[in-house]
């Protein structure tokens, strides 16, 4: 036996590798190695449970318009998964109880879906297009519409569990039903601000302090060739490649009024691409990018008057803060008060919140307490105090759907109160790599 091996050398070292290799796929499981050979890519997993990448990109089709603005982007991608998350706790939780969609679910929601359908009935060729448009295959597809339906299927066991008592929609209807009268009581930051000399001292340290907020911003000049003839066009461009820069061009600093596509151009010219070319409507453009005036911070003598400004602001801001807690201890102590107010009657709790943006506790501290004083509140112009001289309690009829609201609304905060928690226990591995 050991003299055949040597006399097939060959023969034995692929046998052994094979036989090894076989020996690695028995040790890990199918995940395991799609894992290792990059077949399978995780945005997150969720307990071991893999969140694909294809499953994610299909749900952020959802949002492609909103995907094009930067600033929206990672807000977005990471909402998406936290929801694709939540939907994993939940199915998996349903598995737990045994709560899960069946094949047949799944097969109905299909058929039923006009996007799968051609002739008003389901088409197995439309469905494997439609899907192939969206990169998911069918078995991706079932499993992801089995896990949405499951979940769905747990969010509404546990709202159908929930009720509204007798003493939640009193509390409520007493919150919808209470009038207020008093008045508004205003101290403005302007007025304090134009009282306020700022010395040269604060000056100076203002400035050294916040140089950031006086920078000017980067600035990109360019020289630019406007012509119909296609041939000048190209010669000034042929110029431009061997180094040269030719005459009769204008330099440019403001690129506003320029055609759209003129200035899409512009925003491609950098250090190491200086020069391009575009047609529009039969005229050429070339543009060269001559120099980047890099940003600088302003010296102090171009932007004194800045400086004041938002000095007098800062103070007058700070100043009416302080004005505004004197003048609540002085209502909350009875004294009498020099203030611009207004008078209010008849007013609700919903007009409160809106104008003054009262949240939370403030909001129940002020219909069912018997404080007069509350604020102060910042407002556009300074602040406001509201004290309250009266309240009453209507008798009004309560809107007919409160009930509902009211369950719809407790449903929403239980249902996501038990998401989190299943979040929370469990192990969850996010991919921050696709979220930017």
């Amino acid at each position: 036996m050991y003299a055949l091996i040597l006399k097939h050398k060959k023969i034995a070292v692929v046998i052994i590798a094979v036989a090894s290799l076989s020996f690695l796929f028995w040790m890990f499981s199918v995940a395991d190695i799609q894992q290792m050979f990059g077949l399978k890519r995780c945005a997150a997993e969720v307990n071991g449970s893999c969140i694909t990448l294809r499953e994610f990109r299909y749900e952020l089709l959802k949002y492609s318009d909103l995907l094009d603005r930067d600033e929206l982007r990672g807000a977005i991608k990471r909402q998406v998964l936290f929801t694709l998350i939540g939907r994993e706790v939940l199915y998996q939780k349903a598995l737990e109880l045994g709560v899960v969609a069946s094949d047949s679910e799944v097969a109905q929601v299909i058929k039923s879906d006009p996007s799968f359908q051609k002739n008003g009935s389901f088409d197995m060729k439309t469905y494997r297009e439609a899907l192939e448009r969206v990169g998911l295959t069918p078995p991706e597809y079932e499993t992801y519409l089995k896990k949405q339906l499951t979940a769905r299927r747990l969010v509404d066991l546990v709202s159908r569990l929930v009720y509204v008592t007798d003493r939640e929609r009193e509390f409520q209807e007493r919150i919808l039903s209470t009038r207020f009268e008093g008045r508004v009581y205003f101290v403005s930051y302007e007025a304090l601000s134009k009282e306020y000399k700022p010395s040269e001292e604060e000056i100076k340290e203002f400035y050294e302090e916040n140089k950031d907020k006086f920078l000017t911003p980067e600035r990109k000049v360019y020289i630019f060739w406007e012509t119909k003839d296609k041939k000048e066009a190209h010669n000034i461009y042929s110029s431009l490649k061997k180094g040269k820069v030719p005459e009769g061009g204008r330099e440019l600093k403001e690129v506003s009024g320029l055609p759209g596509d003129v200035s899409k151009e512009l925003e491609r010219l950098s250090e190491d691409n200086r020069f391009t070319i575009t047609k529009v409507k039969g005229t050429y453009y070339v543009i060269y990018l001559k120099e980047i005036e890099p940003k600088r911070v302003k010296p102090l003598s171009e932007v004194r008057e800045e400086v004041e400004r938002m000095l007098r602001e800062e103070k007058g801001w700070e100043l009416a803060e302080k004005r505004a807690w004197e003048l609540r201890e002085k209502l909350e102590k009875g004294k009498e008060v020099s203030a611009s107010s207004m008078e209010f009657e008849n007013s609700s709790l919903e007009e409160f919140i809106k104008l003054f943006r009262i949240r939370g506790e403030e909001t129940l501290r002020l219909v069912f307490s018997k404080d007069k004083v509350f604020g102060p509140y910042r407002m556009t112009n300074g602040y406001a105090l509201v004290y309250i001289e009266k309240r009453r309690v209507e008798p009004v009829k309560a809107e007919g759907g409160l009930v509902e609201s009211l369950k719809r609304a407790k449903e929403e905060a239980i249902v996501n109160m038990f998401v989190d928690r299943l979040i929370k226990d469990a192990k969850v591995k996010i991919n921050e790599e696709y979220l930017r």
